[in-house]
């Protein structure tokens, strides 16, 4: 599959996407003041519009005039917007997608009240769009989302986070909010319970695969091509897979060495370096290229690579059967991009 191909298949999708992006201009359109300042700035700042697109593919591309779903396909994305504001207030974040965010410029007072002002504007377009069942999707991922959150707090430089530990995190933090805009899409289109409940698990399988790729690019992605800086994640504390692999990979081979870019055995003390890492409490920023370096140069990204690959065929495998078919191999190719996104 290529992108191009891809992009062919979501063109059909355009003018519901459209109607999507006019709408979500609209409520910073809408607003004075810095409401509307700061909440046109992150919505203008675009992002990859994945959930409005979850929406309109899993309701069989139902017609542009289709008000609900417009109204149901820009709630999503605010949704969304909203939690990446509490994110960066929560992780102190200075940059989202190249942008100086809210937190830094007007401080987390503003930026609470900016992303509260967007999770409100979102159930206010779930309420008119008259399917209560939807609307208690998404209640249900943002509980979610705000557990997943919790539990990653709690994890917070904690050494014996387990790859199911980290696993049960993503589903909450990611793969909940792209389940609930599979079945949302779903419900907006008609579709049958047994589709609705096939392209939820789609979507849950397609998080996985999303959040899973998105950490092993925190060690090999490019800060200026994600949006953000690398290694956020370890200055933090965050075990994420590949960490998570290359503990496992150390418990194993103690006293392993690896090669430096010059083919120069490097020596690593292995496990009992990242075990007095972690109990220290912070990474420096030595200790974040040491970590990086290992990782890079151990089993542990392919493995990471080889769990995203996995949710990726699961991801496909929920999508056979499903009735509306006009849109399933856009979804197939959708998840195989993800699986293979560089940024």
């Amino acid at each position: 599959m290529t992108a191009a191909r891809l992009s062919d298949q979501i063109e059909v999708c355009t003018p519901l996407l459209l109607a999507v992006e006019n709408r979500l201009q609209k409520v910073a359109l809408d607003q004075t003041g810095i409401l509307g300042v700061y909440a046109g700035q992150v919505i203008r700042a675009g992002g990859k519009r994945l959930r409005p697109l979850l929406v309109i593919l899993c309701s069989g591309l139902a017609d542009p005039s289709h008000q609900a779903l417009i109204d149901m396909a820009a709630a999503t994305e605010l949704i969304h917007t909203a939690s990446l504001i509490h994110d960066d207030i929560l992780d102190q974040a200075a940059t989202r997608r190249g942008t100086a965010t809210i937190n830094y410029l007007q401080g987390n007072h503003t930026a609470v009240l900016v992303g509260d002002f967007l999770f409100a504007t979102a159930f206010g377009l779930l309420t008119r769009t008259g399917y209560p069942e939807a609307m208690a999707l998404m209640t249900g991922a943002i509980q979610a989302m705000c557990q997943g959150e919790i539990d990653q707090k709690e994890d917070v430089f904690q050494f014996s986070v387990t790859e199911n530990r980290y696993l049960d995190r993503i589903e909450k933090k990611t793969a909940a909010l792209l389940a609930a805009c599979c079945g949302a899409g779903a419900l907006t289109g008609g579709a049958a319970p047994e589709d609705v409940a096939s392209l939820m698990a789609y979507g849950r399988y397609l998080g996985l695969c999303f959040q899973i790729t998105d950490d092993l690019l925190d060690f090999t992605g490019d800060s200026t091509d994600m949006g953000k800086p690398s290694g956020t994640d370890l200055a933090q504390g965050i075990l994420t897979l590949p960490a998570i692999y290359l503990l496992q990979n150390f418990a194993c081979e103690q006293g392993s060495e690896l090669a430096d870019g010059n083919s120069n055995p490097v020596s690593l003390p292995g496990r009992t370096r990242l075990r007095e890492i972690y109990q220290n409490g912070s990474c420096a920023q030595p200790d974040l290229d040491y970590i990086r370096q290992a990782v890079c140069q151990s089993p542990a990204l392919d493995q990471a690579r080889q769990k995203a690959l996995d949710c990726a065929r699961q991801a496909a495998a929920c999508l056979a059967g499903i009735t509306p078919a006009t849109t399933r191999q856009t979804l197939l190719d959708l998840v195989e991009q993800v699986a293979q996104r560089q940024r």
